[in-house]
């Protein structure tokens, strides 16, 4: 009887030094590979990228116009990214230039931002190819500079408040949301990334179009908007 319940004694404890010891195992594992895909994880970014723009302004209609850009982020965490970029683009609206008494307005302008985006599924701990693709979901804001050469038609009536071929700068505010699409995994950690980007560009002037109409309606300042898609190379 004795022997029995050593023996029963010896394979509870063996049981139980085995559990511990399996269970530390799997939280060591468990450990290494959060610390591996930390360490894994790309920190910076370099893109390119181009769109269309679309000019809010006193002068009507809008028209489309094109931007080109790159751009450098520097990824802080996995839910914060500090994005910095140069675009070259234009702004259009109204009628043709060089149509007397006609608002028309063609804005060359190149502007440089930097913003804080936000990506709320960052803070999740899965992995999975939905949650991969949730990840790269954003939205951000922030503070930029642009320099404008305009080139607006001369209209006589004065309550317009035509400046005719106009160059000057202005700070801007881009609030935008977007998302990066993982397409390509390369070796020493290195990613390829399609972004789709939709920005808000507040002016901190009225002067964007080359107009600046003296009547009590005018009350907001200029304002463009840019549709962008590029490619992203993580490393």
């Amino acid at each position: 009887m004795n022997k029995l319940k050593y023996s029963i004694a010896a394979l509870s404890l063996f049981t139980l030094v085995a559990t511990n010891a399996a269970a530390q195992q799997t939280a060591d594992e468990a450990a290494t590979k959060e610390k591996s895909e930390a360490t894994e994880t790309p920190k910076f970014a370099l893109s390119l990228n181009a769109g269309a723009t679309f000019s809010y302004t006193d002068v009507k209609p809008s028209k489309t116009g094109i931007t080109i850009g790159v751009a450098g982020a520097y990824y802080a965490t996995p839910y914060l990214h500090i994005n910095l970029d140069l675009q070259k683009g234009w702004i259009k609206g109204g009628e043709k230039i060089d149509v007397k008494n006609v608002m028309g307005s063609d804005n060359s302008y190149f502007a440089g931002s930097v913003a804080a985006r936000f990506l709320p599924f960052g803070l999740a701990k899965s992995n999975s190819n939905g949650m991969k693709f949730l990840k790269g979901i954003y939205g951000g804001a922030g503070i930029g500079l642009i320099s404008t050469s305009v080139k607006a038609n001369q209209v006589i009536a004065g309550e317009f408040g035509a400046l005719g071929d106009y160059s000057g700068m202005s700070l801007m505010i881009p609030i935008e949301g977007g998302i990066n699409i993982p397409v390509a995994e390369l070796a020493n950690n290195k990613r390829i990334m399609i972004n789709l980007n939709y920005r808000v560009n507040l002016c901190m002037s009225d002067k964007i179009d080359g107009y600046v109409p003296v009547v009590e309606a005018n009350k907001k300042n200029d304002a463009f908007n840019a549709l962008t898609a590029g490619v992203v190379f993580n490393f």
